[in-house]
This record gives structure tokens, sequence and C-alpha cells, in this order.
């Protein structure tokens, strides 16, 4: 009787069970099938909550690039005014100020200097383009009739660039995406210059908001989870500000190298071409691809076609030896993930976050996954399991087989405790 009762219990708790797995199933499959059918509202509703705290944004970022230089300044103007008395406040506004000074200074700068090029070269690429299509119109209709095969040929091309056979015009639809591009940079200029003042408050408040998220951690975390946090904190910004100056220094290093070459090839379209692969590189992985396959075209197209293939030759010639020799000196391993995972980080970033989300998606992912890493090794140590990957690849190894076992020896110490309780 009394097994006949223990077995039924059983049964309740397995078919229990498996009930709760099946809810949790369905229960996970619809919450997916709705975010995969309405993931454009979402990604929308995203990209407008990003966009409505930008300038927030901006204000971080940007008070995280400049905190180091702020520090470089403190300690210089400390040797300067503090030989006799402290004075913090005085330090603090002196080098907030000149590192605000000099940022706006820079970038206005470039601004004066790139904008009007951009213009002049827009115009000259279009009458580039003009030319160019006449010469081969005058060419094509000159050889119609021996050539009737590449008449058609060019006539449907040249209807689907430039909308001469139809609507739709492939040129027209470049040029409309990049002037969407153009005017979403240039409505960011707003959110830029709040993000500005944002970061000088956060710059000149550091000490206080320091103080207060300080005071907030200690309070809500628990004693042994506030120092794991600090220290989690300390290597993300450490982490954070050695990659924003490695790609800062790429895309510096990529710019010049192409602004040489073109200039010494004199090349066309130079200011378009060195912004182009300045930008790029800022992106890792897919930006430097995309960049220097794009400036490669150009050449090939603006210059005579053995320009083109030097340009690519030097181009992978230098990315070749930045990987090789530069990469694994000035970035540790850690940031260094592997290429897949970076181009999906960046990807998956670059549409829902923008640039600023490219820009930060690698370090971030990169000390997140130390973080989890760290947490594994805590864990298989606690258990004095394995820490090696390997040992768990097989699932006939022995890790799993003492699993299993465990697992075994729980469920028969569960019934134990159930027949006892039956037979009280």
């Amino acid at each position: 009787m009394k097994g006949g009762k223990t077995h039924v219990k059983k049964l309740n708790q397995k078919y229990f069970t498996i009930a709760v797995y099946a809810l949790a199933v369905i229960a996970f499959s619809l919450v997916f099938l709705l975010i995969c059918v309405n993931l454009g509202v979402i990604t929308s509703a995203v990209g407008n909550f990003f966009s409505a705290i930008a300038s927030i944004l901006y204000g971080i970022l940007f008070a995280f690039l400049l905190f180091p230089a702020v520090k470089r300044l403190d300690s210089l103007y400390t040797k300067l005014f503090c030989k006799k008395k402290q004075r913090p406040y005085l330090v603090s506004g002196f080098s907030i100020a000149t590192t605000l000074v000099l940022t706006v200074t820079l970038v206005a700068a470039l601004l004066i200097v790139i904008i009007p090029r951009l213009i002049v070269d827009a115009e000259a690429l279009y009458q580039f383009v003009l030319n160019t299509k006449q010469r081969l119109d005058s060419f094509v209709i000159a050889n119609a009739a021996t050539h009737p095969f590449l008449h058609d040929l060019y006539m449907g091309i040249t209807g689907l660039l430039f909308g001469e056979t139809g609507d739709f015009s492939l040129v027209d639809a470049i040029a409309s995406s990049i002037s969407g591009i153009l005017s979403g940079a240039i409505g960011q200029i707003s959110s830029i210059f709040m993000g500005l003042i944002i970061a000088v408050y956060l710059l000149a408040s550091r000490r206080a908001i320091s103080g207060i998220l300080g005071k907030l951690v200690v309070a809500i975390l628990p004693e042994r989870h506030v120092n794991r946090f600090v220290m989690f904190f300390k290597r993300f910004y450490t982490d954070f500000a050695a990659f924003s100056f490695h790609r800062l220094l790429s895309a510096v290093f990529f710019g010049g190298a192409t602004l040489l070459f073109c200039h010494f090839a004199k090349v066309p379209l130079l200011s378009a071409i060195v912004l182009l692969v300045l930008l790029a590189h800022l992106i890792p992985v897919i930006g430097p691809i995309v960049g220097d396959a794009i400036s490669i075209v150009l050449v090939i197209i603006l210059k005579v076609t053995w320009w083109g293939v030097g340009y690519a030759v030097v181009l992978l010639a230098l990315e070749t030896f930045v990987s090789n020799a530069v990469l694994p000196h000035m970035l540790p391993k850690k940031l260094r993930p592997p290429y897949a995972v970076t181009a999906a980080v960046v990807l998956i970033s670059l549409s829902l976050f923008g640039l600023i989300g490219a820009f930060i998606a690698v370090p971030l992912y990169a000390t997140l996954n130390i973080e989890v890493r760290r947490f594994l090794v805590h864990r298989l140590a606690k258990k004095k399991l394995p820490l090696s990957s390997e040992a768990y690849r097989d699932f006939n190894s022995e890790v799993y087989a003492k699993a299993a076992e465990a697992h075994a020896a729980e469920k028969a110490a569960m019934s134990d405790e159930e027949e006892v309780d039956e037979e009280e």
C-alpha cells in the first residue's frame, strides 16, 4: 500500500515537472514569436528611446573619453598652483576648461577644414560622373551597329542607375541615403552640444558623484558584493579607455596613411576618402573592411587601376602589420574577442544604438565576458571540478558521469525521505 502511494506520488511529481516545462516552453515560444512579429516596432521603439536620451549618452561618453586628459592636467596644475596651498577646485576648473577648449577647438578646426572641402569634392564627384557617362554614351552609340548586345546592356545599366528607363534611379537612391545620413548627423549636433554641457557637469562634479554612487553601492549591495562591483567598474573603465585609445590611434594612423598616399598619387576627392577611412576605423572589424573596400574602389575609379591596386596592397600590408605586430602589444587578449563574435556584437549594437553602440560594444562585451568567466571559474573551483573547457566537450566524460551519480544519489536521498515521511 505504501509502495503504491509512493509510486503515485512520484508519478504526480514527474508529470507536474513535465507540465511546468511544457508551459515554460510554450510561454517562451509565444514571447519569441511576438518579438519576431513585432521586431520592427520594438527596434523603432528602442531607437526612439535612445534618440530621446542621446544627449545624456553623449555626455557620459565624452566624460569617459575626456577623463584621462583631465586627470593628467590635474596633476600638472597641482604642481604649478599648489606648491604652498592646496586648491582642488581651482585645479579642477582649470583642467576641465583646458580640456574642453582644446576639444572644441580641435573639432571646430576639423569641421572648418573638412566641410568646405567635402562640398568641393561632392561637386567634383558629380561632375566626374556626368563626364564619364557622356564619354561612355558617345562610345556606345558610335559602336551600336557593330555591338548591339553591348549597346542594349549599357542602356539597361544606365537606365537602372539614372532612372532613364523607369521610375527607379540607383544614383538618386544613393544620394537620398547620403542626404539622410548627413541630415541625421546634422540633427545630432544639438545632442552633441548638450552632451558636452553634461560632460562638463559630470567632470566638475566627479568627486561628489563618485561619493554618491559609492554610498548607494554600499547601502544597496551586500557587503560581499561591494568590492566585486567596484572592481568590475574599474576593469570596465580601464578596458574601455584602452580600447577607445586603440581605435582612435588606429583611425588616425590609417587616415594619415591614406592622406599621404592619395596626396602623392594626386587622387581626387582626397578629403572625402580620408574622412571615410578615418571614421570607418573607429568601428572594429566591420568598419575597416567596409571603409577600406569603398576607398579602394574610389581610388580605382578616380585614378588608374594600378594606383588602386597599389593602394590596396598598402592598406593590406598596414592592416597585417597592425594586427600582428602592434595590436597584441597595445590591447590585451581579453579585449580581442574572435572576429565573428566581434562582428556580431558590433552589428547588433550598431542597428540598435547607432555609432555610439558600435563604439562601446566590444569593450562592454569583453568586460562582461571576463566577469562571466571569473564567475564560472569561481563556481567550478568551489565544486572541485576541472577548469579547462576540454573536459566538458564530451558528454560521456568523467565530469558528466560524476554529475549523473550526484543526481542519482540526490534522487535516492529524496526517495528515502519520502518513504520515511510516509511511514510517519
